[in-house]
């Protein structure tokens, strides 16, 4: 991430409904700019589709993060260019979620209940964070561009150009609720 302006983006996890089953959580990115726009790839973000299976989410106990839940981590070879759905904009205080879906076998259920804490699991989006020193680990953004002002190289890059960003995020632990625990 470069020092010269913070990213505008927030991260905030919540559970859509508590009794859903399997768990669900819901992932919202949010543009904190008030005048801003921020555009984003969503492969390997919060907003990938497969953020659970590329081991973005972290699933554990709500108080030790270390016991948590190991599961079958995707490597991934996507089709370059990224596709133009691949790119979202977050006009100024816009956000987008996503909901994904504790299910097995992705996720065993039995280690979920067993990792349950008063009912509740520990929850956290890792982007970037454990790859400290890794330059093109991360989100790439685009601060102050819309998608359409984003060019077909700069995508190609992936984050390689000088207008390109990478957010590294890490959130806190939320405890979501789990049925049956």
């Amino acid at each position: 991430m470069s020092s010269q302006s913070p990213i505008p983006l927030s991260l905030s996890i919540s559970q859509p409904s508590p009794s859903l089953s399997p768990p669900t959580v819901l992932l919202t990115l949010a543009n904190t700019s008030p005048d801003i726009p921020v555009t984003l790839l969503t492969w390997s973000s919060p907003l990938d589709s497969l953020a659970l299976q590329l081991g973005l989410i972290q699933v554990s106990s709500p108080s030790d993060p270390s016991n948590k839940i190991d599961f079958p981590q995707l490597m991934i070879n996507r089709a370059m260019p990224p596709p133009e759905d691949a790119l979202v904009t977050l006009g100024p205080g816009e956000e987008k979620s996503q909901e994904v879906v504790l299910r097995e076998p992705i996720v065993d259920g039995d280690k979920l209940k067993e990792l349950a804490e008063e009912g509740k699991v520990g929850v956290r989006v890792v982007c970037g964070k454990d790859k400290e020193e890794d330059e093109e680990s991360g989100v790439v953004v685009w601060v102050g561009k819309k998608r359409e002002e984003v060019s077909p190289e700069e995508v190609e890059m992936l984050g390689r150009g000088k207008e390109a960003k990478r957010w590294k995020v890490e959130s806190e632990v939320f405890g979501m609720k789990v049925d049956g625990a």
